[in-house]
C-alpha cells in the first residue's frame, strides 16, 4: 500500500533564510496574475481562460533561492556574485558550445545550485524536478530529472542550471529555481484507440461553445500540495 503522500524537507541550520520550499500556487508569477481573461474588445479568450495552464503554476513544490545572486558579464562568461561570502553557493564548470545539454540562447557554462534544503518522498512515489514551468522570464534554465522515493536529497545537492545570453542584474531571494512534481510509481502501456480523434472534435467544439469553464466544470480536478 502507498503511504501517505507526503514532502518531508529541512533546510540547512547555515542558511539565512529557514523555509526554502513551497507550495507551487504560492509562487504565482505576478505577470500571469496582470493578463486580462478576455482580449477586449475582440471578446477573444487569453491564456488566462486556460485552466491547464494555469496547472501548471499550482502543481507541486517550489524550491527558492537562498540569497541574492548578482550575474556580470565578463570576457563574455557571466560570472555569479554575492552580498556576502558563504557556503554551499553555485559552482560552474564549463561545457563545449556545441554541447546540445546546453539550452538554446544559454552561455555554454553550466552551474551548479546548492539548494540548501534536503527533501524526501516516500517510497512508491517519483519526482519530476524540472524548471519552474512556464517561467520562461526567469533569467536561467535549470535542467529537469526525476528522482525515486525513498531517497533524502541532501541540501547540498548540485542541480544544473544555465544563464541566458545577455542578462546581467539581481536574482533575487526568494526566486523560484527548480520545481518538485511528485506522482505515483505506476506501469503504463500505450495502445491504438479508434474514434478519439472525433471525441477530442468533440470536445474541442463543447469547450468553444461557451466564453470558459467548460474543461472545469466538466474533467479539472482540483490538487492539493500543502
Amino acid at each position: 500500500m502507498f503511504k501517505k503522500p507526503i514532502l518531508g524537507y529541512e533546510s540547512l541550520e547555515t542558511t539565512p533564510v529557514k523555509k526554502l520550499i513551497f507550495s507551487a500556487k504560492n509562487l504565482i508569477p505576478d505577470w500571469y496574475k496582470k493578463i486580462p481573461q478576455y482580449d477586449m474588445p475582440k471578446g477573444k479568450k487569453t491564456v488566462k481562460s486556460c485552466v491547464p495552464f494555469l496547472d501548471s503554476f499550482l502543481t507541486g513544490y517550489m524550491i527558492t533561492l537562498p540569497y541574492d545572486i548578482y550575474v556580470t558579464i565578463e570576457n563574455e562568461s557571466p560570472l555569479l556574485h554575492w552580498a556576502n561570502p558563504m557556503p554551499n553557493t553555485p559552482s560552474a564548470r564549463e561545457h563545449p558550445a556545441d554541447l546540445k545539454l546546453v539550452p538554446f540562447n544559454h552561455y555554454p557554462i553550466e552551474f551548479i545550485w546548492s539548494s540548501n534544503v534536503a527533501w524526501t518522498i516516500p517510497k512508491g512515489y517519483s519526482a519530476l524536478l524540472t524548471h519552474p514551468l512556464n517561467r520562461h522570464d526567469l533569467p536561467f534554465t535549470t535542467l529537469s530529472a526525476v528522482i525515486d522515493g525513498g531517497l533524502v536529497v541532501s541540501a547540498t545537492n548540485n542541480i544544473p542550471f544555465y544563464i541566458k545570453y545577455g542578462f546581467e542584474g539581481l536574482i533575487p531571494q526568494g526566486t523560484p529555481i527548480a520545481q518538485i512534481i511528485p506522482f505515483r510509481q505506476e506501469n503504463w502501456k500505450s495502445k491504438n484507440e479508434v474514434g478519439l480523434s472525433k471525441i477530442g472534435q468533440l470536445h474541442n467544439d463543447l469547450a468553444l461553445s461557451i466564453f470558459s469553464g467548460w474543461y472545469k466544470k466538466t474533467f479539472w480536478t482540483k490538487k492539493h500540495y500543502d
